[in-house]
């Protein structure tokens, strides 16, 4: 199979999980108590003019006119308008996007440098260090994300008084637009008090949010270690004098294709998962913009960033498959050549 057809059966696979996702979003969001129209305008606003605004957004239809329209358009790539701001779905998701793409990938980078350290440790070390590594990642795991992160603003922000508490970068400091990526934009057009500020509000909520994840790497990555460890194949390395740290690398590049995978997930998950962080640091990404449009009852809004994310999902799945196939030998001739 060339790769090609391996995406778009993956794409076909993808499409009835979506189609499910996209009915069960509808549902839940009409199931809601509320008007969304009196939610924006208020509740003391003329009942004609209600009447006005709920028509031009088609909320007068039947459930299945609304609901055809709504399948129609996102197949036609065509997400709706904002109740709120009368803007294109579309338009107000690219605006926030590149901010949570930004805090995902810097927490990413946390997180896998955290668990691949930990892991290397404790399957290096074995025993009491083995032991500290395995409590980390459990504490890690349970950690709730709005109390670590606000008990990291209240030393670093409130008490120490050396990084911000929130927002993205000192206003007044935005580097030119180019990719929305602060820290990217300011080395392009060599912005170096827009780089430091802008790195200097990503610390925190990158520790928050990569900490958390770091539970799943290290006892994912430190359990894939150790299974190896105790394969034949490592057994004959020992055998014939390789250093413990070559051995550990190469029971690392055999339990590569899992951590891959574990990698991908993750990242999606991140992407995702942001909510609570972007809230908890007022970062204006999609998880605060999906949160002030679920108050206002936001349909489209809130219907476009889940069908946002189910893409980028979907996208970043078919990536890691992708490249684990490269990576594995075995993936790329069962795949290619069957």
């Amino acid at each position: 199979m060339s790769p090609l057809r391996y995406i778009l059966l993956r794409l076909a696979l993808a499409l009835p999980t979506m189609f499910i996702l996209l009915t069960v979003v509808f549902i839940i969001l009409r199931v809601i108590p509320g008007n969304p129209i009196e939610a924006i305008v208020g509740q003391k606003a003329p009942p004609e003019y209600v009447q006005q605004l709920m028509h031009q957004a088609g909320l007068d239809k039947p459930l299945y006119l609304q609901y055809i329209d709504y399948i129609k358009g996102v197949f036609t790539g065509n997400l709706g308008t904002s109740f709120v701001d009368s803007r294109p779905v579309i338009d107000d998701i690219m605006a926030r996007f590149p901010a949570t793409v930004e805090l995902a990938i810097s927490s990413f980078l946390v997180s896998v440098a955290i668990g691949h350290i930990l892991a290397f440790l404790a399957s290096y070390f074995r025993k009491n260090v083995d032991e500290a590594v395995r409590l980390y990642a459990i504490i890690a795991y349970i950690l709730f994300i709005p109390f670590f992160g606000l008990a990291l603003q209240l030393v670093f922000g409130v008490y120490l008084k050396v990084l911000p508490v929130g927002g993205r970068i000192t206003p007044g400091l935005e580097p030119p637009h180019y990719t929305g990526l602060y820290v990217v934009d300011s080395i392009i057009s060599a912005d170096w008090p827009a780089l430091i500020s802008a790195l200097k509000h990503l610390v925190l909520p990158s520790i928050t949010l990569g900490v958390v994840i770091s539970g799943v790497f290290t006892r994912f990555i430190r359990n894939n270690m150790v299974k190896m460890l105790e394969e034949d194949f490592i057994t004959t390395y020992r055998a014939a004098g390789l250093s413990k740290w070559r051995i550990l690398m190469r029971a690392y590049r055999a339990a590569l294709v899992p951590t891959i995978t574990m990698m991908g997930l993750q990242l999606a998950l991140l992407l995702q998962g942001a909510v609570l962080t972007e809230t908890t640091f007022s970062w204006p990404g999609l998880g605060t913009l999906l949160l002030e449009r679920i108050q206002y009852l936001d349909y489209p809004t809130v219907q476009g960033i889940v069908i946002f994310y189910v893409i980028i999902v979907v996208i970043i799945n078919i990536i890691v498959d992708l490249i684990n196939i490269v990576v594995d030998p075995r993936l790329r001739r069962g795949s290619w050549h069957s």
